[in-house]
């Protein structure tokens, strides 16, 4: 192989360094870039050739928990002479790769459904890929799914180059604003309702079991200055509307969510169950009298 000052390369791998900022996850980085800065005076040679890797898939004999990263670098590869290039379609080889990693990856976590998604549009499988994105993704990762959902909606199949943070265009927040969307005016005459309707953008509901047809639900609405408030309700029954009956700050949508997982609720959309469907509906009022606040003045929030 010819040696190389540095070369660049389509971030795939990317989807699986983005996550939440465990001890874990900050370990594995150090790790990194310490053994990054260990080598970097070690000369670079040029990476294998998209056709040298389907050789070696091909004719050698490997333990299989190699098969992905073999062809997630195949996959890498192909992507980097395609942009390099601007050649748009695939070729057989590449679609034939792409359909054999949506067999290895499953959708068990945040990153593999957005790397799903992105195989799915590289392989112009839009609804497919849209679908994928049809979830509630922690913040590090919403900026990447903004970006595949542009894509999707421009119809845009060629690789591209991810970017973390871009200062024309916050795709963070823009990606929140596509999930907590408002509630519709023009579906009632708000004026005719008693009490008047207290305005909550946000239809993601978390739920706690209490007990045999008993439930907590929760929702989280962002701020404006990017705090986070939870209002909890209590199951509707016969109400035509559903009540807040308590609320509780936090310093963002990540501080709720998590708070809302260590008090034992479940984001409806990801762990559907029995309850499925009897989520509070209607518009929303406010009660939030002093006998209803059993998370903020009766001791059942737990801060650990």
């Amino acid at each position: 192989m010819e040696e190389v000052d540095s070369y660049d390369t389509y971030d795939t791998t990317g989807f699986f360094d983005v996550g939440l900022i465990s001890p874990e996850n900050l370990a594995l980085r150090a790790e990194k870039k310490a053994k990054k800065l260990k080598y970097k005076d070690v000369a670079r040679y040029e990476q294998a050739s998209p056709e040298q890797i389907a050789e070696f898939i091909q004719e050698t004999r490997f333990d299989s928990s190699y098969e992905l990263p073999l062809r997630l670098l195949f996959w890498q590869r192909c992507n980097d002479e395609r942009l390099k290039g601007g050649r748009a379609g695939l070729k057989f080889d590449d679609q034939q790769n792409l359909q054999k990693m949506l067999l290895l990856v499953d959708q068990s976590t945040d990153s593999h459904r957005l790397l799903r998604a992105e195989i799915f549009r590289q392989l112009e499988q839009f609804d497919e890929a849209r679908f994928m994105l049809d979830y509630n993704f922690d913040e590090e990762m919403a900026a990447r799914a903004e970006q595949l959902m542009l894509a999707i909606e421009r119809k845009a199949s060629l690789p591209f180059q991810f970017v973390g943070r871009d200062d024309e265009y916050d795709y963070e927040t823009a990606w929140l604003a596509r999930r907590y969307a408002p509630e519709d005016p023009t579906r009632f005459n708000f004026a005719e309702l008693t009490p008047p309707v207290f305005k909550i953008g946000n239809r993601d509901w978390w739920v706690k079991v209490i007990g045999m047809l008993c439930h907590n639900w929760a929702l989280i609405e962002r701020n404006d200055d990017d705090t986070a408030t939870v209002y909890f309700f209590q199951d509707q029954g016969g109400k035509e509307r559903p009540a807040i009956i308590d609320s509780l700050s936090f310093a963002g949508v990540r501080e709720a969510r998590q708070g809302l997982k260590e008090n034992g609720f479940e984001l409806l959309k990801t762990y559907p169950g029995p309850w499925m469907g009897c989520e509070p509906k209607g518009f929303i009022y406010d009660d939030r009298g002093t006998d209803h606040l059993i998370y903020s003045n009766l001791g059942y929030w737990s801060n650990k």
